[in-house]
């Protein structure tokens, strides 16, 4: 009984050990086999991963050798940003909060308007293609629903009286001026239609804004819009209502009100100070730019080309006038050297020790974009007079340049001398022929085409020609453009932090910001308007982002299209901690962010970077992966900013006061 109780045991065991030593004997052809699928597999990757390596470095070496040089690299990041392609002008952060636990209350908007024409008179400026209509079904629908409109030739929300009477709702087109001078473009009026876009998707579930007051109805107040009494501006708004709230837009326009004043100040606006500030902030920037005489020599030189009168030396309105080129695709003006009277190149020979051929004679404008930026570096103190080279050039320049006082401030003519160190420094230094000091001076004065006779030793007036007049082509360059918008971003940086373009900018936006914490307080106790709207200028913005105590000079360089968006929320959870039963809102409960060009900018406020300040985690609505910071304000925070803190720069209580603190030149 025992034997056969166990021979099912014994079966399994031997069941169990004969199928084990068939694995064993097989194992060889099991790894054999397993190997061999592997090598298979490795082998295919390896042979996609090395065509698709192949077709990728044939793409990057076309895009290398054509588009991606180091210059063009460069000037596409410019052009990016100061134009603002349509295509770039995307959402950000605008409406990203936790909405489980804030409702949006209401929302406030200022933007600049769109691209367009040069506000100066170009040479051939009316040529140019400003009015090019970019391929867009978003603009053809606008386009056709202005055109179903406009039954008498104007769109019904301008037949009747109004600020806005007869305006037209599209920029020209198909005149004899192509570029108009100050118009709206149709890039400018695509871009504000993707502004407008990017608000209805932010905020148009939320707030309504397709069917907030609809045509025929009484104006509930729930939208309020102002524009400034420009075509652009107007223009710019309609677009923008029309991408936020579509068939409504028309009703929205209609109701536009006019802001009297580029700064929108409503009733502050008169103010003694505002042209004292400016003629200092002036001063100081017509004394900056004279402190760089390369990029002065260079804006000298591109208004010769650009514009028809020459009396535009201000960096600022040459770099308006290259926008109309850069923004619309046009090739880069030129013209013949003499139209600016001559002497555009030095003919130099006769030394033993100069060879002409072995170096190029460059005029200023023809030093490229690495030369010219450093000339910013001397505020840095960064050159060194130290090695072998500065030795040599303390020699040229000694009486001009004390090196245990590198701070020490330089007049004019030790500018240059310096400017023709670096050129020195950065072109001369590897080559062997210029033993002479004297020498390498006088063909650094050369070839930078500054006369400089006091300086000059006459005993080597032979090995120089005089200058000539050339009629060969002068071309604006990527070069100068790169080396423009260098100098003006250093620019900005003093602008920004500048004590008097603060104090300006606090006077300018006061009548703004005002009028924007009175529209909050009305979102809050009245729960309307819903939905404000301010189309300015770029003045507009950088003064408002002045009063703010916004700091990055990116922020105050204003762009085409820019928006600044102030989102007003109120906790959804209003119950009493104490009791459990809802309760109605108080101030505490209200709180507001800040979003300029998608940037939550909240906490860089001067009044709102404190620990009051709510943080909370979002997830970014363009990429799902992508989590980040953002914040909320109280609302008391601006309300006792306005009321109490606005004018403690000026020792002053009000703005009328303010104002009368600056009546006394002394103070500036």
């Amino acid at each position: 009984m025992l034997i056969n109780m166990t021979n099912p045991f014994a079966n399994r065991s031997k069941f169990i050990t004969e199928i084990m030593k068939f694995s064993f004997h097989h194992r060889a052809f099991y790894c054999y086999l397993g190997m061999s699928i592997w090598i298979f597999v490795l082998i295919t990757v390896m042979y996609k991963y090395m065509s698709t390596g192949e077709d990728n470095a044939v793409v990057k070496k076309v895009v290398q050798s054509e588009f991606m040089s180091k210059s063009d690299s460069k000037f596409r990041k410019i052009y990016l940003r100061v134009c603002s392609p349509p295509d770039n002008i995307v959402r950000g952060s605008e409406g990203v909060v936790d909405t489980d636990t804030w409702l949006l209350q209401g929302v406030l908007v200022l933007t600049r308007h769109g691209d367009r024409g040069p506000l100066t008179h170009l040479r051939g400026g009316d040529k140019l293609p400003c009015d090019t209509v970019p391929v867009s079904p978003l603009l053809k629908s606008y386009e056709e629903y202005v055109t179903n409109a406009s039954g008498s030739g104007r769109a019904w929300w301008v037949a009747g009286p109004g600020p806005f009477h007869n305006f037209p709702s599209l920029p020209p087109r198909g005149g004899t001026t192509r570029c108009a001078l100050g118009q709206l473009t149709p890039r400018g009026l695509l871009q504000m239609l993707t502004v407008g876009n990017i608000l209805r998707e932010a905020y148009g579930a939320k707030l309504g804004l397709d069917v907030m007051d609809p045509p025929g109805k009484k104006d509930t107040g729930w939208t309020v819009s102002y524009s400034t009494r420009y075509r652009r501006t107007f223009q710019s708004l309609g677009a923008l209502w029309w991408g936020a709230g579509r068939g409504a837009a028309g009703a929205h326009v209609s109701a536009a009100r006019e802001a009297h004043s580029v700064s929108f100040c409503f009733r502050d606006c008169a103010c003694t100070a505002h042209e004292r500030l400016n003629k200092k902030i002036s001063s100081q920037a017509k004394n900056r730019l004279e402190s760089h005489p390369a990029i002065k020599e260079l804006v000298t030189k591109l208004s010769k080309v650009l514009f028809e009168s020459q009396e535009h030396t201000d960096a600022d309105v040459v770099r308006d006038a290259v926008l109309a080129y850069m923004c619309h695709d046009a090739p880069l003006p030129c013209t013949t050297a003499e139209k600016f009277g001559g002497k555009a190149n030095l003919l130099l020979k006769g030394h033993k020790k100069f060879r002409a051929e072995n170096v190029g004679l460059r005029s200023l404008l023809d030093v490229d974009i690495d030369t010219l930026n450093v000339e910013l570096d001397y505020i840095n103190n960064q050159l060194d007079f130290n090695n072998e080279i500065g030795r040599k050039a303390r020699d040229i320049i000694g009486k001009y340049y004390d090196s245990k006082d590198k701070k020490s401030p330089l007049d004019f003519d030790a500018q240059m001398e310096r400017e023709k160190l670096l050129y020195y420094q950065q072109k001369y230094m590897d080559n062997d022929i210029y033993d002479d000091v004297v020498i390498v001076k006088k063909n650094l004065d050369a070839d930078f085409n500054f006369p400089n006779d006091a300086r000059m030793d006459t005993d080597f007036d032979e090995d120089y020609k005089e200058p000539t007049e050339s009629t060969e082509e002068f071309c604006v360059k990527k070069e100068h453009i790169m080396s423009l918008f260098a100098y003006l971003e250093w620019s900005y940086r003093q602008e920004i932090k500048n004590v008097h373009n603060r104090r300006r900018g606090l006077l300018v936006a006061y009548g703004l910001i005002h009028n924007i914490v009175q529209n909050m307080i009305r979102m809050i106790s009245e729960n309307k308007p819903k939905f404000v709207l301010y189309s300015g200028h770029d003045k507009t913005l950088q003064a408002l982002i002045l009063a703010l105590g916004l700091n990055n000079y990116q922020h105050y360089n204003i762009q085409y299209a820019s928006r600044m968006i102030f989102e007003v929320y109120r906790k959804r959870d209003l119950r009493d901690e104490f009791k459990f039963t809802k309760r109605k809102a108080v101030a505490q409960d209200f709180y507001f962010r800040v979003v300029y060009n998608g940037e939550d900018v909240t906490n860089k406020l001067s009044f709102c970077r404190r620990r009051q300040n709510v943080v909370m985690k979002v997830v970014d609505p363009i990429d799902d992966v992508k989590v980040y910071n953002t914040y909320l304000c109280p609302i008391e925070n601006i309300v006792r900013f306005i009321h109490d803190d606005y004018f403690a720069t000026f020792n002053a209580s009000n703005y009328k006061d303010a104002c009368a603190s600056y009546g006394n030149s002394k103070r500036l």
